[in-house]
């Protein structure tokens, strides 16, 4: 799971860093734009660590879950309140991580189920 976050983090601090220069293209560049990058960047972390560090990997892995859940939930919430008055460039910012996040953090509760599922005692 560690190398699957590490592919959405990455694809992440895409989404931010292009958005941010894409908002800069006018002159006024946003910083909110970035956040997506904040996010990945978290994540890609906490993934490099779990690979670095073989004993903490589960607890590293569950820190990126609320990560994840926080990326999902932040972009789902700006679009429930504003979407209307968003441009469009944050109205897609804010879908983009809102699929993103959410994907890895749909991959992470499977891959914690089937881990918990596999550890099980067989009766």
């Amino acid at each position: 799971m560690p190398k699957t976050t590490l592919i959405f983090a990455a694809l992440l601090i895409a989404l931010g860093v292009g958005a941010f220069a894409i908002s800069s293209g006018d002159g006024s560049p946003s910083r909110t734009a970035l956040m997506p990058a904040y996010v990945g960047i978290a994540l890609a972390v906490l993934a490099s660590l779990s690979l670095a560090f073989e004993r903490t990997r589960k607890h590293l892995m569950h820190v990126a879950a609320v990560v994840a859940l926080l990326g999902t939930l932040a972009p789902a919430a700006a679009l429930v309140i504003r979407a209307a008055a968003m441009s469009p460039l944050a109205l897609g910012v804010n879908v983009g991580m809102l699929l993103l996040s959410g994907t890895v953090l749909a991959l992470m509760v499977r891959s914690f189920i089937a881990a918990r599922r596999a550890a099980a005692p067989t009766a």
